[in-house]
C-alpha cells in the first residue's frame, strides 16, 4: 500500500472517528433529558432491565454490521457506565441545592 492510499484511509478513518464522537455526544445529551425527567418524577436512575434490554440488542445487531458482539456488548456497557454517571450527577445535583 503506498503512502498516499495510507494517509487517505487515515483521513477517511479521522472523519469516521469525528462522527463517531458527535453522535456518542448526541446520545449523552439526550441521556441527559433523561435523567432530568427522572429526577423530576423520582424515577430510579438504575433500570437494570432496560441496561440489559440496550446490550442485547446491540449484540445482536452487531452481525448485522460485521462487528463482534462481545466487542459491541463491551463498548456499549462502557456508554452505559458513563451515561449513569452523568446521570448520578445530575440527580444528585438537584439534592444539594
Amino acid at each position: 500500500m503506498s503512502s498516499t492510499r495510507l494517509a487517505d484511509h487515515r483521513r477517511h478513518l479521522d472523519k469516521i472517528d469525528g462522527a463517531l464522537l458527535e453522535l456518542l455526544g448526541r446520545r449523552i445529551d439526550i441521556g441527559r433529558q433523561v435523567a432530568e425527567y427522572k429526577r423530576d418524577n423520582a424515577v430510579p436512575v438504575m433500570q437494570p432491565s432496560r441496561v440489559q434490554q440496550v446490550l442485547d440488542r446491540v449484540a445482536a445487531d452487531a452481525a448485522a454490521h460485521q462487528l463482534n458482539p462481545e466487542f459491541v456488548r463491551s463498548l456499549y456497557q462502557l456508554i452505559i457506565d458513563e451515561m449513569c454517571r452523568v446521570e448520578d450527577e445530575i440527580v444528585n445535583a438537584s439534592r444539594r441545592d
